[in-house]
């Protein structure tokens, strides 16, 4: 029987990277660029899994959305207020990734996508 796989994963495939790696520019122009080929590598075999229902694609997208989530929580506070005044771009940019994590984490979660991952 073959797997038919729901068009919002295709979605979630593609775009389930940019929460994750969403900085703000001059921190992304600070980091040395061969230092993002492991997330992005990481992330591309995760959409692939994503994209042929692999079922511990579900799990480990689950988890690394949810764990994008908590990290930014715990550091848009300290990070944001490390002045005399509030960083606007950091609390922006981590308030968008939580965003996309939160929506990419309640799609994964709905029941049509956990059957055709089971299927």
């Amino acid at each position: 029987m073959k797997k038919s796989r729901p068009a919002v994963l295709t979605f979630v495939a593609i775009l389930q990277f940019i929460p994750a790696l969403l900085l703000p520019p001059e921190l992304l122009l600070s980091v040395n660029p061969v230092s993002f080929l492991v997330p992005i590598a990481f992330f591309a075999f995760l959409g692939w899994a994503v994209l042929t229902l692999k079922r511990w694609a579900l799990t480990l997208c689950i988890f690394v959305q949810g764990l994008n989530v908590i990290v930014r929580f715990l550091i848009v506070f300290p990070q944001a207020f490390s002045g005399e005044s509030m960083d606007w771009l950091f609390v922006t940019s981590s308030a968008l990734a939580i965003l996309l994590s939160t929506v990419i984490l309640y799609v994964m979660d709905r029941p049509k996508i956990q059957v055709a991952f089971r299927a």
